[in-house]
């Protein structure tokens, strides 16, 4: 039952996604490894940050920016086509290791501080990130300079975000259950998961504009590089056990 701790944790990390747009499902897979088998990680994340994202959105769907959305979900279903070539080779139990790594690199690679202006780069992104979330689970940080440049504002920006997010989570979670995960024995932990990030996107949703945007991304980082490194660390150790 130790597992029903993460309730609580989809409920903080969808309101902080609420409030600043990225950053809650790196933390909610950032506490995973440890409740739940390295295998189920990535699909049980991707459904519950299927609702968190959705329910995001609902709450603002006046403000997406669909010219941006229609082209990155045409990419994420070449991404899945692709990404499902390479998730039958990967080794599970080094998933937290794995994970551990990518998180620091999202967390602290350079801002591009004016993204390139690439031809259907929305496309490109989509197919990208769909490839890598299949196996890491996470790659939404990786389009927020591309929607940056865009000049959106922040309500724009985050619920756009959103949509983009749930299309790429969507594909991820429908190729991995093609490819044999089964999501049965998770579901009353994905229920109340589901819940609690709806909850958590409500009232992430009320508090975005009145919380220092500046502070938040501060205090964000050094809690994501807590846990990543701990991440690490612990499967370091469970690594080098005979």
């Amino acid at each position: 039952m130790a597992e029903l701790t993460l309730i609580p944790f989809a409920f903080l990390t969808s309101l902080t996604a609420a409030i600043g747009g990225i950053a809650g499902g790196v933390i909610l897979i950032s506490v995973m490894p440890g409740f739940l088998p390295a295998a189920a990680i990535v699909p049980v994340h991707g459904i519950v940050q299927i609702a968190s994202n959705v329910s995001r959105a609902a709450f603002g769907i006046r403000h997406v920016e669909w010219r941006i959305f229609w082209t990155y979900a045409a990419g994420t279903i070449i991404g899945a086509l692709i990404g499902a070539q390479i998730v039958p080779y990967i080794a599970w139990d080094n998933m937290p290791l794995i994970l551990g790594a990518f998180i620091l690199v999202f967390t602290w690679m350079p801002r591009i501080g004016n993204a390139p202006s690439i031809p259907g780069k929305f496309t490109v992104l989509g197919i990208f990130q769909t490839s890598l979330s299949l196996f890491i689970g996470i790659a939404g940080p990786l389009n927020m300079p591309f929607l940056l440049r865009e000049n959106l504002g922040r309500d724009r920006t985050v619920i756009t975000h959103s949509v983009q997010m749930t299309a790429m989570h969507s594909l991820k979670v429908v190729t991995l259950g093609i490819l044999g995960f089964s999501f049965g024995p998770y579901w009353k932990l994905m229920l109340g998961m589901i819940l609690a990030a709806a909850a958590g996107s409500w009232l992430g949703t009320k508090l975005r504009g009145k919380i220092s945007e500046e502070l938040f991304r501060k205090g964000i980082k050094a809690l994501i590089t807590l846990l990543a490194v701990r991440m690490i660390l612990k499967a370091t150790i469970v690594l080098e056990l005979p």
